[in-house]
This record gives C-alpha cells, structure tokens and sequence, in this order.
C-alpha cells in the first residue's frame, strides 16, 4: 500500500499488494488494479457530493456509471478494498 496522488486517508491508498499475488497474471493485475481505482475515485466524487449536500448545495448528483462495465469494475473494486482492510462479505444473522 503507498499513498496516491498526495491525499491521505483510508480511500487515499494505491492498490500495490497485487504486485505480491502469483496466481495473477498482467492482464488480471491490471482490470484489478483499474478496479481499485474506480472504486476509490467513485467514493472519493461521492464523498465531496454528500459534504456539499450537507453545506447546503443540493446541486451536484452521485456518481453515475455510464455502461456495465465502469459498474463492475466499481463492485470488483469494493470486494478487494474490503477484503484489504480486513472485512468479511459474510453477512451475520443473529
């Protein structure tokens, strides 16, 4: 993990852990690593959306995936984020 783009905070990572990953070959490092990407920069737009809202400028709209793909990419993305830091996709019923 290392810093993109000079910010900071949890979305503010740069995916390198696939670098590690020898069941990948180049072409599946590279649609994961496109994934991570939309993921982060779709949070980070969605991010800025809701504090404008919440200031009161109920202009700006949430991010809208223009085909399938940017979609899926975005929930591939969500997947590897998530299982980076640690979480389960399992839901628990109690």
């Amino acid at each position: 993990m290392s810093t993109c783009g000079g910010g900071s905070g949890p979305l503010c990572v740069c995916f390198s852990g696939l670098s590690t990953v020898r069941a990948l070959n180049y072409s599946q490092k590279q649609d994961y690593g496109y994934s991570w990407e939309m993921f982060r920069r779709v949070e980070l737009y969605n991010s800025n959306v809701s504090t404008m809202h919440g200031n009161g400028d109920p202009s700006p709209s949430y991010w809208k995936f223009v085909d399938y793909e940017d979609a899926s990419a975005y929930r591939t993305g969500a997947l590897l984020y998530f299982q980076y830091l640690g979480y389960s996709n399992t839901v628990q019923k109690n």
